[in-house]
Formats: C-alpha cells, structure tokens, sequence
C-alpha cells in the first residue's frame, strides 16, 4: 500500500511493509515508484527491514536500487545480456544493505526532479551448504518512505528576456531556472556582470547543479561569459547556479544579467551543435509495450535514407519513452547497402547515436551510444528498461577513402525503431515471457528455463540442458518402484496400503511429469499436483508404521484416517517444512515401538521376534537412508538423482516393513487341534478359549 501526503514543502511516499524475495530473475523483484515534484538538495529514502520465520542462519543482503526515469537493471548474479543490447544506465544508484540491519538509509544529494523507481529484492549468499530446494522458511519485509524539502529556483529566465541578478553576503550564491517549452533549438546563455571578479556558472538538466554535478560549466572572466546549451528537446528544466570564486569579492553586491537566446534548428543549415530533428508517431498494437515508430507524415513501417560523401548532412530522429513502455525493450534495426559500384575495399559506412534530451553526433556520443553501421551489412541495437525521455537517433554518413570514391558512391541507410515485450525473440528457446505487476508497476520480463540466465535468456553459463531428460527420466520413472510394494500388499491383503501405495506412486510420477521446465504433462493444476505428491508421500510412511505396529486391525483403520488427516494438516501448513515431516515420523515411530514393547511384555517373549526383526533390518536401513538424503544432502543441484533414489530407497524399504500373511487353518485341522486339547471340562475349554490375547485373534492372519 502506498500513501502520498503533503505538509508545506515535505513529501512523503511510503510503502508499508512489503514481503521482498530472493532473487532468481526479474519476475521475483518488487519496483516500487517514487516522485520529486520540485528541485531539492537531499532526497531521504528510510529504510526498515523486519523479518519472521527461521531466519537465525539466513545469510542474505538486501539491494534496493535507485534509478531516474526508468526501471534500474541489474544483473546481480552477473548474468550477460544479449549481444546486442546497451546495459549502460545513467542516474542509477545501488544500494545493498545486510539482512541483520533493521534499519538504513538512502541519501541523494540535489537528485533530478520526477520518477524515480526502486528495484527491491534480496541476494542470498553463499555458504558452505547449498540451498534446499524448497522455499525459505523466512520471510523478509521491507517498509520504506521518502522525504525531501522541495527548494525551487528563486529566479525564473524567460526566452530573450534580460534577468536582473544580485549576489551579496546574504546569498553567496543563487539559482535560476528555464524551462523549454519548446524543443528544437539551439539555446546560448549570454551574462554580463559589473565586476572583474571571476562569477562561475554551472548548468543542469532537471536538477539543481553543484560542483561535482553539473552539465554545463563556464566561468565569467572580465564581466562577460556565455554558454552553449546545445539543442535540447521540449519539456526540460535547466537549472543554473551563481557563484564567486572569491568570496571577498561579495563586500559589496555585485550586480549582473542573465540572457537565454535560442536558434530554430529545424531550418538552420547543418553544423556540429545544430541538426534538424524529425519528430516520429508511435503506432500501438494490442500487445503490451509493443510499439512502433514512423515518421510524422508518413505511412511506411520502415525509414530509408541516401547519402554519399557530397552530402555532409546529418539526420537526427526524435522518439518518445514514457511510462507507457518503460516496461519493454526499444529496437532499433539497421540495413546499409551500397547503391552504385564501389569498391570492395572501400571504407564506408554510417555513424549513429543515441541520446537522450538532445540530439548528438558520432564523435560527442557516450561510448556505448555509439553505433557504427558497416556497408552492405544488418545492424541491430536494443534498449532495455528504456529511461523516460525524448531519445535522439542521430545518422551521418562516413567515408575513409579517396575523395572520388567518397563523393561517387552513395549508401542507403534503412531503419527502424520499435517496441516488444521482454526481447523480439520473446526470451527465446529457453525462455518465457511474462507480463508482471510490481506495486502496479506493469513490465515484462524473461523466466528462464534448464538453468539460461540474463535478460533475455541467452546466459547458458549454468545451463543444465545436458541433463534434463535424464533428469526427467529418473524423477517419473523411478516412481515404478512402488510397485512391487503394491503386488505384495495385495497379495497380503492389506488393500488400504495397496491403495495408499498406488496414489503416491500415481501423484509422484504425474507431479514430477508437471513440474518440467520445456516439455510439461499436467493432469490437472500444478499446486494440486504437488498437494497430492507430499501428501501421498507422507501417508505412505505413517500407513507402513501403523501397519507394523501389533494391535487390532479395527484401531489400525481409525489411526490410517488420522494419520491421513494429520498428513493434509501439515502439508496445508507448510509442505516444505522438513521438520514436521521428520516430527511426524518420530512419533508414529514411536507409537509402533510402544506396541511392540506392550506386546512383549504382555506375552513375555520379544515380539516382534529376533528372526522378524532381522527382516525388518534392510528396511528400516534403506528407509533412514532416504530419510537423511531428503532432508540433509538433497539441493538444487543434486535433487534429480538424490530425490530419484529417495523415490527408490522408501518404495523398497516398504517391501521389507509389510507383514507377512499366515496360511488359514482348515476346518480340519481347527477340529483337529481341539481333539487333541487336555479334556478335563467343558469349563476349561470355555476358559481356554476366552484366554486368547484380543491382538492375537484380530491379527490371526498376520505376522511379522
């Protein structure tokens, strides 16, 4: 839940006790929004972490990740992008705080007015036993809120329109703003000052400036100074700071102007500082984030231009980002090919860039902007998590060669820019595309499959595709096991058991089918497919103790459905706790033993006897076997074949457990024994047959 109030000057965001997670790819993040609504000099973001559950041992750090204008991207398990794919970020902030601390705080001095986004999840790390492969027993929340005094410009510049501006030892220094209200054009600050004292200017786009943050710098020598503020696109604030070198300076006011000009690049011939910018339309279709970009006035899905070395022109192209698919990842796709003869070792080719807020050339683009476009050859750049912004796709053509050969052969340049989910492969072969909500954040994100990793799926790093019918096979198949368990429960006409048996082996293998990342065979929904397994699972162990146990077959069938019940009970509760399943199995253990004690005692020799016990030994050996490896040694990496053979190990030990049936009496034989009974009187027979213990007569046909 998210609360936004406002007292004075001081906003507040706050997000209230949110349940953070572990990360394994984007879908297991929480974005969380945040707005600056004016400029200020520190932005607090507080931070408190609580937790519950089991979490003593629970090593693990919390990142939350401040980014301007656009989801943060990150890799924390230096998971590789695609290829073709700009990772690099502007305005983003990391920040990692440990589990144990309950409380921490963010600090952004003179951060950018707008949207920020937080990126929230939490990295486990590494210990000397790897993790179980079940969720965590404990459970991490995070609250956090923002606040910051808003400090607005006191001085606002109009369009050619000369500011009046003071400096005195009252304001050592002062701000001013200017906001674009139109784009397109060359803006130049001019100043004049009647002082000889050095005044320094700093410039900034949409946030205050200061001495180790600022876009434009320039010192006023002499009483006069001027700044080329480049061609900037609409809606943009520029802030400026005013200042003296030397502070002595400011004994007496020192009184000066501010001028902001402008140049309409649209019709201005071509220089380094001045391109025409042609503004394009974004056409939706019905999928989410998938968009694509024409020029204005144009039908054609794709852009086509034409240069040779004669034409020094430079084509710049305006594309709008905003929250609408901040969520998707921007293509731009490049097709040269040269269209009269040249030849084959001719260096031509064209020269991009990308940048935000304003249109750049080749040579003042940020490195990895920069894009370089062979002849003859397909050229393919994508933007993740694109920021919000008016991006700028600046083209020029280039040639290395002779001047007959620059100026006679022409290139045409063939784009396009667009918009997709996840990436235009749709996270690929070994991957899937979601569409997720993050504290209504809406974006799409690659899950990964056999072990790929990365934004698009492309990371095989740890990919465990080698093995994965193995894995397959050994999970469904080794299920078959319970079958011999089956025959032998029929054969001794214990059916409950058979039939308990039979439903664990039927869920496992169909649960284990389902539970595949490429290829699935589910019977019905997952989460009822799992239910089923644990608890077919579990009431096998309970349903083979009970049945060891020596008391009458009518208490057994009450305690098979109340061990059954206790099964859907815990399993409801938690189904990965292996402590209540261990629990669970030390008492029902346990109840067996008293039985076999009573008995014993009543009767006066061992019951079970030594030679029983001896067949029971391989049993109870395979079973506290699988017992340890389920519950000790099994982990991510291991449980294909660690769970396979815990599959193997319980389903054989049953065949050593079950009772074994004893041949009926006939008729004849019954009269037989009674014949040859001591007749002293009717009386002691009656007394003799009255004296049979009630567990020896109810359990007649069976022994251990």
């Amino acid at each position: 839940m998210i609360f936004v109030f406002n007292l004075g000057y001081d906003f507040g965001q706050y997000y209230s006790r949110i349940r953070i997670y572990e990360y394994t790819d984007y879908s297991s993040v929480k974005f969380l929004k945040f707005n600056i609504y004016d400029t200020t000099k520190l932005a607090n973001w507080s931070i408190i972490i609580d937790t519950n559950g089991q979490c003593t041992n629970y090593l693990a750090n919390i990142h939350f990740d401040l980014q301007y204008g656009a989801y943060p991207l990150t890799n924390p398990r230096n998971e590789s992008f695609p290829e073709t794919y700009i990772s690099t970020r502007h305005d983003l902030t990391k920040t990692v705080f440990n589990r144990t601390v309950s409380n921490g705080t963010v600090q952004l001095e003179n951060p950018l007015r707008g949207t920020w986004f937080a990126l929230v999840f939490v990295e486990r790390l590494p210990t000397n036993t790897q993790s179980k492969r079940s969720s965590s027993n404990c459970n991490i929340y995070l609250t956090t809120w923002l606040d910051y005094q808003a400090e607005p410009a006191p001085l606002t510049l109009t369009l050619n329109q000369q500011l009046q501006i003071i400096l005195s030892n009252s304001s050592t220094f002062i701000y001013a703003s200017y906001y674009t209200s139109i784009g397109n054009s060359q803006l130049t600050l001019l100043s004049e000052w009647l002082s000889n004292c050095d005044i320094v200017i700093l410039g900034r786009l949409n946030g205050l400036p200061s001495v180790v943050q600022y876009d434009y710098q320039t010192v006023c020598k002499n009483g006069s100074c001027s700044i080329e503020l480049d061609q900037l696109a609409a809606f943009i604030w520029i802030y400026f700071q005013i200042s003296v070198k030397n502070l002595s300076c400011l004994n007496n006011p020192i009184h000066g102007s501010m001028l902001i000009h402008s140049t309409d690049c649209s019709s201005y011939s071509y220089n380094d500082t001045c391109i025409p910018s042609y503004p394009t339309r974004r056409l939706m279709f019905n999928y989410y984030f998938d968009f694509l970009y024409i020029p204005m006035y144009t039908n054609t899905n794709v852009t086509s231009i034409t240069s040779n070395g004669s034409d020094s022109s430079v084509y710049s192209y305006e594309f709008i980002v905003d929250d609408r698919n901040i969520g998707g990842t921007i293509h731009i796709d490049f097709e040269t090919q040269i269209k009269s003869y040249a030849p084959l070792n001719a260096n031509i080719s064209i020269l991009g860039c990308l940048s935000k807020n304003r249109p750049r050339r080749y040579h003042t683009c940020e490195i990895d902007y920069k894009i370089y476009i062979n002849k003859n050859s397909v050229v393919v750049r994508s933007l993740p998590y694109p920021e919000m912004a008016l991006w700028y796709l600046t083209l020029e053509y280039n040639c290395n060669d002779s001047k007959n050969i620059c100026n006679n052969v022409s290139m045409s340049v063939t784009f396009q820019i667009s918009s997709s989910q996840c990436t235009r492969e749709q996270c690929g072969t070994y991957g899937i595309c979601r569409i997720m909500t993050s504290q209504q954040n809406m974006f799409s994100t690659c899950t990964c499959l056999v072990g790929y990793r990365g934004y698009g799926c492309t990371d095989g790093t740890y990919s465990y595709l080698s093995r994965y019918l193995p894995s397959a096979l050994f999970l469904t198949l080794s299920n078959l096991m319970f079958i011999p368990a089956v025959i032998v429960a029929i054969y001794y006409r214990l059916y409950i058991e058979a039939l308990v048996y039979f439903f664990n082996m039927f869920f496992s293998t169909f649960y284990h089918a389902c539970d595949q990342e490429i290829h699935q065979i589910c019977i019905f929904k997952y989460d009822g497919l799992q239910l089923s397994d644990f608890i077919g699972s579990y009431s096998s162990f309970v349903i083979t103790l009970i049945t060891m146990s020596i008391i009458p077959r009518s208490i057994k069938a009450f305690l098979f459905i109340l061990g059954l019940l206790t099964c859907i009970a815990i399993n409801a509760r938690d189904r990965f706790d292996s402590l209540q399943f261990v629990a669970l199995m030390i008492i029902t253990f346990s109840f067996t033993i008293i039985t076999w004690i009573v008995v014993s005692i009543k009767k006066r020799r061992l019951q079970p006897s030594r030679k029983q016990l001896l067949l029971i030994t391989p049993g109870l050996v395979l079973s506290i076997t699988g017992i340890i490896l389920f519950v000790v040694v099994e982990t991510d990496d291991n449980y294909w074949y660690i769970h396979s053979l815990w599959h193997i190990l319980m389903a054989t030990s049953i065949l050593f457990f079950l009772p074994k049936k004893i041949r009926q009496n006939t008729p004849t034989e019954r009269f037989s024994e009674i014949d040859r009974t001591p007749f002293h009187s009717s009386v002691g027979v009656i007394n003799q047959g009255a004296a049979i213990p009630l567990d020896q007569q109810d359990n007649s046909h069976e022994t251990h």
